[in-house]
């Protein structure tokens, strides 16, 4: 009994220096939403800087000191994911997003052109950029007898760094762009869309049918409906090739939806939105910011409640022996 004393006492004198001893688990640390924020376009084809080409940023979700994303009032409205999980996601959140803007005549929050050395630096009209997930949309450029399409992209600002685990609140950025020779003659494109669905388990709650729109610019130029009936996709053909084109889905509701452009081929898929689990079904784990200093103490009083326990249990079987 003794022996089980000591055990004892050690382990509440190991739980009082663990309640003492100060834990904070923060990824890349708080946000300091007083910096500003800046956003630097590098544009060159080669050695060659891209001058005059406009670029647009629009604000698609704000960020709080804890990096968690509010979208604001004008993307709300859109069924999509803003939590991007890799490169692709963000790409096809791009997509998605540039569509809508195009379709609705979205006005950006700040706009401008790139300098002689093909560097455009945000804010341009603005006195000050908002912390937050911003959309990058460039305009079809010409330069001599090319052209250049610059691909849209997302960008956080501030950025977390992961070599430094910090926050950059300065970014840099070169996009990508597809280009080619102004051609002589008139050259036709063609558009396609595909309907994926990411429904396994209810199939039974999709439509019998969506609406999807061609762009020419930001013009309406078609609208179609896909369905089981045209296996979910449809060709536009003999388009103008001096015209920029792109695919939008109409928001179907209880559904997220990604847009990818493979070739000339966009693929729209649909994820259902499984219902929001009850109150008892809910796991919620501790957010960045939030106290932790609780989980490690608790964590060796259960244990020490197991030990002292299996002391007393020893004990016992020692004086009836």
């Amino acid at each position: 009994m003794r022996r089980g004393k000591r055990i004892v006492a050690a382990l509440l004198s190991l739980l009082l220096i663990l309640t003492l001893i100060p834990v904070q688990v923060q990824a890349q640390g708080n946000i300091d939403t007083e910096k500003d924020v800046s956003l630097t376009i590098s544009w060159q084809d080669g050695d060659t800087p891209l001058t005059g080409a406009q670029f647009d940023l629009f604000l698609i979700a704000t960020v709080d000191a804890y990096g968690e994303l509010t979208p604001t009032d004008t993307f709300e409205q859109f069924h999509v994911d803003i939590e991007g999980k890799n490169d692709d996601a963000w790409r096809e959140l791009a997509a998605t997003l540039e569509g809508y803007i195009l379709r609705d005549q979205i006005t950006p929050d700040d706009s401008g052109k790139t300098d002689g050395q093909g560097i455009l630096t945000f804010p341009c009209e603005k006195k000050e950029l908002t912390q937050g997930l911003y959309l990058v949309r460039g305009h079809r450029h010409t330069q001599g007898d090319h052209y250049y399409d610059a691909s849209s992209f997302m960008v956080m600002l501030p950025t977390a760094e992961s070599e430094t685990n910090d926050w950059e609140y300065d970014m840099t950025v070169s996009p990508k762009f597809e280009s080619g020779q102004i051609p002589e003659e008139p050259v036709y494109v063609t558009r396609k869309a595909l309907k994926v669905w990411d429904d396994d388990g209810y199939e039974d709650e999709r439509p019998e049918e969506i609406v999807v729109q061609l762009l020419r610019g930001d013009q309406i130029y078609d609208t179609v409906s896909l369905s089981a009936d045209n296996n979910w996709r449809y060709e536009w053909t003999d388009l103008d090739g001096s015209y920029e084109w792109t695919v939008v889905e109409k928001e179907t509701e209880g559904y997220t939806v990604e847009v990818s452009r493979e070739s000339d081929t966009y693929v729209i898929t649909n994820t259902y939105d499984e219902p929001t689990p009850t109150v008892q079904e809910k796991t919620t784990l501790p957010q960045t910011g939030q106290l932790w200093w609780p989980v490690p103490v608790l964590i060796t009083a259960g244990l020490l409640l197991i030990v002292i326990g299996l002391v007393r249990r020893r004990g016992g079987s020692d004086e009836e022996s």
